[in-house]
């Protein structure tokens, strides 16, 4: 493959992929997990855990795959290093939020929708309502990170 188709397909892949991620996250967010919070933990958690590890398989490769593809286009393009450079960086930033940040709260609602008890004991107290309800506001920051890389991106490619 050419330098040229190179560098066309990689701006292909970083403009409108963090668009469709942030995109994605905001949908889940905004749409999917506030239909779940008032519901029993026995039926939300297991929801929610279905929903976070099928959201998963699309959002960790696509923001490897966006960070990648800024990544590669900051190298090949010395005049447009800094602002590639940032879109590559807070593509993977998202993922670095999951792990640091939500994963305690994330691993919690995985680890109450396994078990009876637990679920029982989390529709009485809430918990699992107010865990819901962090992991929106949360998700909410990887969503506009998405989007901030996208928009970095796009000033790239508008820029050149």
């Amino acid at each position: 493959m050419d330098a040229a188709t190179l560098l066309r397909t990689a701006k292909l892949i970083a403009v409108p992929l963090p668009f469709f991620l942030g995109g994605y996250s905001f949908a889940f967010s905004q749409n999917a997990v506030p239909g779940i919070l008032d519901l029993p933990a026995n039926f939300s958690t297991p929801v929610f855990k279905h929903v976070f590890q099928a959201g998963g398989l699309v959002v960790a490769p696509g923001g490897i795959l966006s960070a990648a593809a800024s990544g590669y286009l900051a190298y090949a393009l010395p005049r447009q290093r800094s602002i590639w450079g940032m879109a590559a960086v807070i593509s993977v930033l998202p993922l670095v939020w999951t792990g640091l940040v939500m994963s305690p709260g994330i691993n919690r609602l995985i680890a109450i929708s396994g078990d009876t008890r637990m679920q029982e004991k989390a529709t009485a107290n809430l918990e699992h309502r107010q865990l819901l309800s962090t992991w929106i506001m949360q998700n909410y920051v990887r969503a506009a990170l998405y989007f901030v890389a996208g928009v970095a991106a796009l000033r790239a490619t508008v820029g050149a």
